[in-house]
């Protein structure tokens, strides 16, 4: 198969896979401590990455430069990310949520053209232009009804900062060592992560009575650090090998259209013709962008 075709399944998987996190997220915050949560996903996530991590220190492959981007990955994409992220969500609700992140797709594009000198062709900020158009009409089309007010404007500006971080995740990827294995500066990124999210964790555990977890919540946290830390980051960063930051970018419009489409299925609700025309639009932006670098 062709390496750029592989490359497209792995982000469009990856981003599949983080469409859930708005639904586990806001089940999360609504029963469970936020920064022992997501310290516990991480956890997880570096114990399965293990295998990886451990050969990658031994080699040292890694520079100072790849160890500075990799931290800037870890606090920005992932820390910060979840924290910002989550707590957000308690103050606005996740489809709200789903508009704001819409801005992803052209942020990370931004980023690209100031860190890494991207150069977009007609067709591909065409196709950016399309994921944003099909996420906010995707959105808009449940009708969302909000009252101006301080929660409304301190959750706006969380998730507004998630968006910044993830974008960042994505962009700084691209400064690392190419010769590094996927696997392992996945592995490096969950790790550092997992260390820098103890101190909040700690808060957590000293304010909280731990023996009030559930076994569903645990369920959740086990979720989060197998399918949305481990397996995503994994195919994120195998398709990041092979495509430029802006053009993955548009891959993070299938998250919502992922969250959509699990609804259905697991919750058996019916989109309606909005949703459908906004779920399009991405489609179309994907498919442009694609058809553009494979031609």
């Amino acid at each position: 198969m062709n390496q750029k075709i592989r490359a497209y399944i792995d982000l469009s998987l990856a981003m599949i896979i983080v469409g859930s996190s708005v639904v586990v997220g806001k089940l999360i915050t609504d029963s469970m401590p936020i920064f022992l949560s997501s310290f516990l996903s991480l956890l997880i996530a570096s114990l399965l990455f293990l295998p990886s991590i451990i050969p990658l220190l031994k080699s040292k492959q890694l520079t100072k430069n790849d160890y500075f981007y990799l931290g800037l990955q870890a606090l920005l994409g992932t820390v910060l990310y979840r924290i910002f992220f989550f707590l957000g969500l308690k103050y606005i609700d996740a489809s709200f949520a789903g508009i704001l992140t819409a801005l992803q797709p052209a942020m990370i594009s931004v980023l690209a053209i100031l860190f890494l000198k991207d150069r977009l062709s007609t067709k591909e900020k065409v196709g950016i232009g399309l994921a944003v158009a099909g996420l906010v009409t995707a959105y808009l089309a449940n009708k969302i009804t909000v009252t101006l007010n301080s929660g409304l404007l301190i959750g706006t500006v969380l998730i507004l900062l998630a968006v910044f971080g993830e974008a960042c995740f994505s962009v700084f990827a691209k400064k690392l060592n190419r010769n590094v294995s996927p696997m392992a500066i996945a592995g490096m990124v969950t790790l550092l992560s997992c260390g820098l999210s103890l101190p909040t964790a700690i808060y957590d555990i000293i304010n909280f009575n731990i023996s009030s977890f559930s076994l569903f919540g645990l369920g959740l946290i086990a979720y989060y650090g197998v399918f949305l830390t481990y397996i995503s980051f994994i195919l994120w960063f195998k398709g990041l090998k092979h495509v430029s930051a802006s053009i993955a970018g548009v891959f993070t419009a299938l998250v919502p259209v992922s969250g959509i489409l699990l609804s259905i299925i697991f919750l058996k609700e019916t989109p309606n013709i909005f949703e459908f025309i906004g779920g399009l639009l991405i489609i179309l932006s994907i498919i442009l962008v694609v058809y553009k670098n494979e031609k």
